[in-house]
């Protein structure tokens, strides 16, 4: 008999635990579609079929299945009872992971009297097993399917806390970083299922800072879950305020760790009493994180201290965004380089409209505008520089003459296109100059004007109009700009390159390397032919044959280094006319060429050492006047630089 009763219990367990893995993977049906009162189709004939086989729905007789009503919502709600999720009855994307997953834990029982199973035994015999004396109880439990890879095996959940970047939040920021927490598993993979999170012993927390939280996955930046906060979802526990977050499914593979965010809203207006330099603290209770392992076993964390504590994150608190908005100013990367410009006009001497110098503004806290902003705009050559005019992109935003070498762009009111710069973000302005006097005079074209332009003083409004507590934080120094009024102008066509060969000869201890810089010069006449000599003269254009000294610069690992040995190389361009000794070359009034020059060294045994060149100055002459000049804006410019190899 004893033989008898347990190979019955034994196959009941079997016969059950098979039927109930066998509901769970039958359930191979992806939804992909909410679902609530109303919904019709395929997706809905599969929920109903799943909550009749876990028992909670029962279709009247007569009724097909494929329409959402008030019983299948009833029996969804009782679903997300079961599996831990808000009872709403709606099929949204928390429900829809669970189900997708397949995976729950399911308790069956078989009742099994005394009488049928045991005889007339009342008691149980000392060496028999019999649970209960009249009812066997079968579980089986299987892991959520959610990721989880280790079913059966039982993990250890380890808490702790990560980094929060920030620690100061503002009235009406949104979703702020307030809490990391650090999830780690042993052993086998754990699905976090709920959070706890500790308020601290005020009401004040959460009726006048945060209104909000959330979990957040920082990897994905998805919201596994979201809590208002308010006396319905905050309780009080032994003294302090907690609230919990639920019904996600987050899974943390064994061996490794995740981090979960808590991000928080905060109220648009928070007063000086709640916004504080002590500021507020969200803590992790101990025990107060849930994750379920592969066995189907609850695990906690985090652990406390010695002294009972955790870990929790204090946020200082800004009464507003606007009254702690703030602005930086800076060079925009793409302002103006050094250069030499040609006037536009040759004989009225003008370059009308210049762009001198580009800087950004860069808003934090709130959505700013430029009120007013002076450029110091100097010119230490000759002509004028006589009116300014400041742009965002291509929309002019204010003009200014120039008095005294200082433009002030002034009054510029809220809603002027192009002057607002909204929060977080950089707005460019550029600032352009008319210059003039630049034309020939009996035939002699005066010096180059060179312009700088720095910004000075700002006066930059918030989005109520009221001007920022503090002036911007840093300048913006615009490159100088070199404008001829006849002569040649400058410029690089496509990026220097330089290349390194090894020429060691056969045999030699020494390795030796040459390296040989390209670069590509465009050249053009403003106003006058202009004449190159070539490298067989001693002050060749881009240096001689022999030395390229003062013209070129070979920089070592970053640093300009003098070396011995750098020729230069190129030659007379077509479209140019040659002299008749053939020592230099002409460009004609208003003509351009391209001249590919080259500058080749060698370095015996450079190591670890990096090389680059600096194309440092050209030099010229206009034909029939007596005397060789250097055009040398480019000697500190990194675009007229190679890379280093």
């Amino acid at each position: 008999m004893k033989k008898a009763l347990i190979a019955s219990i034994a196959t009941s367990a079997l016969v059950l635990g098979s039927f109930a893995m066998s509901a769970l993977s039958a359930n191979a049906y992806v939804f992909s579609n909410n679902l609530s009162v109303g919904s019709t189709g395929a997706d809905v004939t599969a929920l109903q079929t799943w909550l009749s086989a876990q028992g909670y729905l029962t279709m009247p007789a007569g009724v097909s299945m494929g329409y959402f009503g008030s019983l299948t919502k009833t029996a969804v709600k009782a679903a997300q009872a079961k599996l831990g999720l808000p009872t709403t009855g709606f099929v949204g994307p928390m429900t829809r992971n669970l189900l997708n997953a397949g995976g729950m834990t399911t308790t069956t029982t078989t009742s099994m009297t005394g009488g049928t199973s045991y005889g007339s035994l009342t008691t149980c015999p000392p060496t028999w097993s019999c649970p209960g004396l009249g009812a066997v109880t079968t579980t089986t439990t299987v892991a959520p399917g959610t990721g989880i890879t280790t079913p059966g095996v039982q993990g250890i959940l380890s808490v702790t806390q990560g980094p929060v970047s920030n620690s100061v939040a503002n009235a009406g920021q949104t979703k702020v970083p307030v809490l990391d927490v650090r999830l780690q598993a042993q052993y086998s993979d754990l699905a976090v299922q709920s959070i706890q999170l500790n308020l601290g012993t005020s009401t004040n927390i959460y009726n006048f800072v945060y209104s909000t939280l959330y979990v957040v996955d920082p990897v994905t930046n998805n919201v596994l879950g979201t809590i208002p906060l308010n006396s319905s979802t905050v309780v009080q526990n032994s003294g302090t305020y907690v609230v919990s977050v639920t019904g996600f499914n987050f899974i943390v593979p064994k061996g490794t760790y995740k981090d979960l965010v808590i991000k928080a809203d905060l109220y648009s207006q928070i007063n000086t009493t709640y916004a504080n330099s002590t500021g507020w603290t969200i803590s992790v209770p101990a025990q107060g994180i849930r994750a379920l392992d592969g066995a189907g076993v609850n695990q906690y964390g985090p652990t406390a201290n010695s002294l009972g504590q955790t870990f929790g994150q204090t946020m200082i608190i800004g009464q507003s965004l606007i009254t702690s908005a703030s602005a930086s100013v800076s060079l925009d990367p793409n302002s103006a380089p050094a250069a030499a410009i040609g006037v536009t006009n040759v004989s009225q001497g003008q370059y009308l409209g210049l762009p001198v110098m580009t800087f950004a503004v860069n808003a934090q806290g709130d959505t700013l505008h430029l009120n007013s902003v002076t450029v110091n705009i100097g010119n230490t050559g000759s002509g004028t520089v006589n009116a300014a005019y400041l742009y965002n992109g291509s929309t002019q935003v204010s003009s200014a003459s120039v008095v005294s070498g200082v433009a002030t762009f002034q009054n510029i009111q809220d809603g002027t296109p192009g002057a607002t710069i909204p929060v977080n973000t950089s707005t460019s302005f550029t600032v352009k100059v008319d210059v003039s006097g630049l034309q020939p005079v009996n035939g002699v074209s005066p010096a180059p004007a060179v312009i700088t332009a720095s910004t000075g003083n700002m006066t930059i409004y918030t989005s109520i109009d009221s001007s920022l507590n503090a002036q911007p934080s840093g300048t913006a120094i615009g490159n100088v700009q070199t404008v001829f009024g006849q002569g040649p102008v400058f410029s690089l066509t496509g990026t220097p390159t330089i290349t390194k060969i090894n020429q060691t000869p056969g045999g030699s201890s020494t390795t030796t390397f040459v390296y040989t810089a390209t670069f590509n010069v465009t050249v053009s006449a403003v106003g006058e032919a202009v004449s190159f000599p070539l490298a067989s003269v001693a002050s060749g254009a881009f240096g001689t044959s022999s030395t390229a000294s003062g013209i070129a610069t070979p920089y070592v690992n970053g640093v300009p280094t003098v070396m011995a040995g750098v020729i230069a190389g190129y030659t007379q361009p077509s479209n140019t006319v040659l002299s008749a000794n053939g020592t230099y070359f002409t460009v004609a009034q208003n003509q351009s060429v391209t001249i590919p020059v080259t500058y080749s060294f060698s370095v015996n045994n450079p190591g670890a050492n990096q090389y680059a060149v600096q194309l440092a100055g050209i030099n010229w002459f206009v034909p029939g006047v007596t005397g060789t000049s250097t055009q040398s804006f480019m000697a500190t410019q990194a675009a007229w630089r190679t890379a280093a190899i």
